[in-house]
């Protein structure tokens, strides 16, 4: 189980990281209005929204761990 719960938070992480890149390559091209790897803006900032909420939709799944320093919440 604990492996699982750092995979996770290892895989947020790099999808997160994942689109901070893509965002960066998007203004990289559209302000100098050329393809990298054949991708236009477009296709990088695409690429950045779908990363960022794959990343997000994983880490609101996370309620208890110790790598993302998330703690349990007591519902009363």
């Amino acid at each position: 189980m604990t492996n699982k719960k750092h995979l996770k938070c290892y895989l947020w992480k790099a999808l997160w990281g994942l689109a901070f890149i893509s965002m960066i390559l998007a203004w990289i091209t559209n302000f100098m209005q050329s393809t990298i790897i054949g991708m236009g803006a477009l296709a990088w900032f695409w690429n950045a929204l779908v990363l960022g909420v794959l990343a997000i939709s994983i880490k609101l799944d996370c309620h208890n761990c110790d790598v993302c320093q998330v703690r349990p919440t007591m519902n009363s």
